[in-house]
């Protein structure tokens, strides 16, 4: 005769490997999720940071603004260069804006104009020389001649320097009460 004995340890085993194979294929898939939602968020900040960054096309950095001409056509002379571009820059992109405020008036005049005559120190800034794209790094001057201007008798002065899709820079000039050739405005 054969004996069966009823034993229940083989069903209790069976049970807990199968719950644990539920926990184990549980956890994966939330861990799957949670490893691409943060692979996505990651993605959309670098793409985020790299449209911001194209638009940006520097600033002006003026080295030097003095005066070298007085009478008749007023002119200021100013060394920059454009230390945060990142490629060329064409000479169209920049240009400057003259706001002076004339002894005893309440109007303010202007003159504005754009970099072509802008040449590289060996050029004199004032005659267009083959010059159509500011390179990063190098030094380059321009003069400024001023029609509405006039230096010898303006109360206040503010030169303004744009560059198309960059950043715009306002300098206060101080002209004093006698200007002459030479003086330093900057």
């Amino acid at each position: 005769m054969i004996r069966r004995v009823k034993d229940e340890n083989a069903e209790i085993g069976i049970g807990a490997m199968i719950i644990f194979i539920a926990i184990i294929l549980a956890s994966a898939i939330v861990s799957a999720v949670l490893v691409k939602s943060v692979e996505n968020i990651f993605s959309r900040q670098k793409s985020d940071a790299q449209q911001s960054s194209i638009s940006f096309n520097g600033m002006v950095n003026v080295l030097i603004i003095d005066i070298t001409a007085l009478g008749g056509t007023d002119e200021i002379h100013m060394v920059f260069d454009l230390p945060y571009i990142a490629d060329d820059l064409h000479e169209s992109d920049l240009s400057w804006v003259l706001m002076c405020l004339p002894t005893g008036e309440t109007r303010m005049q202007f003159d504005e104009g754009q970099f072509r005559f802008a040449t590289t120190l060996d050029g004199d800034g004032l005659t267009a020389l083959p010059l159509t794209e500011f390179i990063p790094g190098d030094v380059y001057r321009i003069i400024f001649q001023l029609d509405m201007c006039d230096l010898e008798d303006v109360e206040k002065a503010t030169l303004i320097l744009m560059i198309d899709e960059g950043r715009t820079r306002e300098i206060v000039l101080e002209i004093g009460n006698s200007p002459f050739v030479g003086q330093v405005l900057f």
